[in-house]
């Protein structure tokens, strides 16, 4: 089937294109873009007064499957994507049991070509069960096709297996995915250690924390000359660290999510436990530079951190509630919301974050819109208001942080190799 997306500015920032053209879609691919095209046989997709974007792509979700299915599964947890504007994202391997081997990287991989509305990539497990103890199978893992290596939710504090995880993801060379918070330094805290964490009573998760974790990867990355990614960048500190180390050449990447970028710590004081996420929501201080960082090159990509639970999970005091909350749904929406409707980044620039940055990072199909490449397409109105009600949301987990606030710009249609999944926030499979 062919079809014909016509009438909007598209926007492939790896072509450096930005116009007003046509695409046509033939057989999963694009096969022609250009002004004013004429394809009476394709099916029309109007596109005018849109964005037409290479399909978004997130590198840090959690699917939590397999084991945890009551938070999410790959069909939920893909149809929330699809809802969100994505067509590639990428699941952490912090389940039960821990994607820690190939069997289970393979066997994802197959569930998510069933059972996915979008494309399924699976990231594995550094360590056995995710222990900090022993190299898990790394390189039959990548065989298998896992895309990244990472131990999210956790730090290794084993500096040892480290640097043995570093030396050998980068003779695959394959990235490893830090999640970078000092295990002593953030015991039992719950929220940023500052002056809100003091007037509320709450333990706080100090900035160095993640800072002393960040150095000391940035030096196991410099001294084995691998590749590094460091999640989630919440820190001035980790920023600066992360600039430093790439004007030496280490080959350290990073990513933000919307939420550290568009609250603080004072958003904490209602208590409510959509609110929790580790690494915590931080002051503005360290807002401000993430915003330094996203604007000069330093961070390198947006993620969601789409970590949702079950309802009962967060409906309890803030100190025992798990952190994390559903984002796929409300990534784009808080991002256009926060940084272009203000003026501090531009639709190119958004886009790069959110497309072409992490296809080309990670070595992915997708992040550009030229003939022959895969028609993973997304189609976004930058100034459609809309108020975010998580009763609508396609994922399971409900906690969100930004439930009843109005956000502008939202994704309109999610098309997946040619085929239209999403139209007008309805997912068509």
């Amino acid at each position: 089937m062919k079809r014909l997306v016509k009438g909007g500015r598209v926007i492939s920032p790896a072509q450096n294109l930005d116009a007003s053209v046509d695409i046509v879609i033939e057989d999963g691919k694009i096969v022609q873009i250009g002004p004013d095209i004429m394809c009476p046989e394709a099916e029309l997709i109007d596109a005018a007064g849109l964005v037409v974007a290479p399909g978004l792509i997130d590198m840090h979700v959690h699917l939590r499957e397999p084991g945890l299915e009551a938070k999410e599964d790959i069909y939920s947890g893909s149809r929330a994507a699809a809802a969100g504007g994505f067509t590639t994202i990428a699941c952490m391997p912090n389940t039960k049991p821990v994607i820690d081997n190939a069997i289970l990287v393979s066997g994802l991989i197959r569930q998510g070509k069933l059972e996915g509305a979008v494309n399924i990539k699976v990231i594995g497990a550094l360590s056995k069960g995710q222990e900090g103890k022993e190299l898990a199978e790394i390189g039959d893992m990548i065989y298998a096709g896992a895309v990244a290596i990472s131990d999210d939710g956790h730090w290794v504090n084993n500096a040892k297996l480290m640097r043995l995880g570093l030396e050998y993801t980068g003779m695959f060379h394959k990235t490893i995915i830090s999640h970078a918070e000092e295990d002593s330094l953030v015991a039992e805290g719950v929220m940023h250690e500052g002056a809100v964490s003091a007037m509320l009573g709450m333990k706080g998760r100090p900035a160095v924390a993640e800072d002393i974790a960040v150095a000391r990867d940035i030096m196991l990355a410099e001294y084995t000359g691998a590749s590094l990614h460091v999640a989630h960048v919440s820190s001035r500190g980790a920023v600066e660290l992360i600039r430093q180390a790439k004007q030496r050449g280490v080959k350290v990447t990073a990513e933000v999510t919307p939420q550290h970028l568009a609250l603080t710590d004072a958003d904490v004081t209602g208590f409510n436990t959509a609110m929790k996420v580790n690494p915590p929501l931080r002051s503005r201080d360290h807002v401000e530079a993430l915003l330094e960082g996203l604007k000069d090159g330093t961070l390198d990509i947006l993620v969601t951190d789409h970590a949702p639970h079950a309802f009962e999970e967060k409906d309890v005091e803030f100190r025992y509630a798990p952190s994390g909350f559903a984002g796929l749904e409300t990534s784009l929406g808080v991002i256009l919301t926060a940084l272009y409707h203000t003026g501090q980044f531009t639709l190119p620039e958004i886009i790069r974050f959110m497309s072409a940055r992490p296809a080309a990072l990670f070595g992915l199909d997708g992040g550009q819109l030229i003939p022959g490449a895969v028609a993973d397409i997304t189609l976004i109105d930058p100034d459609r208001e809309w108020t975010v009600d998580s009763r609508n949301f396609y994922t399971k987990g409900k906690a969100t942080p930004f439930e009843g606030k109005k956000l502008k710009g939202k994704a309109v249609a999610t098309i997946v190799a040619g085929n239209l999944i999403m139209q007008n926030g309805e997912v068509k499979i």
